[in-house]
């Protein structure tokens, strides 16, 4: 029976601890790693609340506790996002965008020739699209090695005459940073909208990292194709103005695409296991009839995963036709001097 009494209290003490902790070490952290005296006030706080535990009782213990919680939490919303940092050579520039009726000006768009993932030839480059010209989205998913469920999220888009481009929801990384889920719950990254060529963000990704890379047609009207587009472009012009952080669960690369979805389609996309493990987000859209298929996921995977043609069109111009299937068969001279 003492135990059983015991308990309640000391799970809601484990909880308190499990965010105080995290909270007070990372918040608004850097590649600096963590000042001294945020470990000598959490030292502090805990000690503040063992001694009431001790001294005085489990009730007090944890309302100490929730006033030091709370206390933290109003420090926290403190910690402000930036747009100016020492920002990892890759994210260093952020996509701008004009707006001038049906056509959409994009500048810095990334365009990186990659020898490995930490080794490249930087590029950026601007370019004008016609939201009447608009063809179609594709849905990318990349699900990462060695960690079930998790897996990050791309949209593109065609344009006729065989153009594309890509947006890619991302944290901001400082110099040196690397990324955490812990660390993505406590205010620690900026977020941003990559824009990018498909030679880049799906090459990298492809190529590079080695992951397997799938990339689905989304099934949708042009109209409402074209307003998925220009959503994105303002938001990205949005966060360019008014900067958010990212956050693991609630304003990640797969959530961000939901909210803009949502905008400009009838299908309210359910908040499930499936959007808080984007490996599983291709599954959703099958379900919701975003992506257009008349076998089982397995199979449909099978038939959208790109790596093998990706791999065989590294660095090519048509390489986004070719990861479709769709570049022209080319004759054996041509092919011998193909680079």
């Amino acid at each position: 029976m003492r135990f059983l009494s015991l308990a309640g209290p000391l799970v809601l003490l484990a909880l308190g601890m499990a965010w105080l902790v995290p909270a007070i070490l990372l918040t608004g952290g850097g590649p600096q790693g963590v000042p001294w005296w945020r470990h000598a006030v959490l030292l502090s706080l805990v000690l503040a609340v063992g001694l009431a535990w001790r001294l005085g009782s489990r009730g007090i213990a944890l309302g100490t506790l929730a006033v030091l919680c709370a206390a933290v939490f109003v420090w926290t919303r403190t910690v402000r996002p930036s747009l100016t940092r020492d920002w990892a050579p890759d994210l260093v520039r952020t996509a701008r965008a004009e707006v001038l009726g049906s056509r959409v000006t994009l500048h810095d768009i990334r365009d990186f020739r990659y020898r490995s993932t930490t080794d490249w030839d930087a590029s950026w480059y601007s370019a004008t699209y016609d939201t009447r010209d608009l063809v179609r989205a594709w849905f990318i998913v990349e699900p990462f090695s060695g960690f079930e469920g998790a897996a990050h999220t791309m949209v593109s888009f065609e344009f006729s005459g065989d153009r594309f481009v890509s947006f890619s929801v991302e944290i901001r990384r400082e110099r040196g940073e690397t990324y955490s889920v812990l660390g993505g719950l406590f205010r620690q990254y900026e977020l941003i909208y990559v824009v990018g060529d498909e030679r880049d963000l799906i090459q990298l990704r492809s190529n590079h990292r080695r992951d397997d890379v799938y990339l689905y047609p989304i099934r949708a009207s042009q109209e409402r194709t074209v307003a998925f587009f220009l959503d994105m472009v303002q938001r990205m012009r949005d966060l360019q103005a008014r900067p958010e952080f990212y956050n693991s669960f609630t304003n990640n690369c797969t959530t961000n695409l939901v909210r803009h979805l949502e905008k400009v389609s009838e299908t309210n996309v359910p908040y499930d296991h499936r959007t808080l493990l984007p490996a599983y987000s291709d599954s959703l859209a099958l379900a919701l009839g975003l992506i257009d298929s008349d076998v089982g996921l397995a199979e449909t995977r099978e038939r959208h995963r790109i790596n093998t043609l990706a791999l065989a069109a590294q660095d090519r111009d048509d390489f986004s036709l070719r990861i479709r299937g769709r570049a022209p068969a080319e004759t054996p001279a041509a092919a011998a001097s193909s680079p």
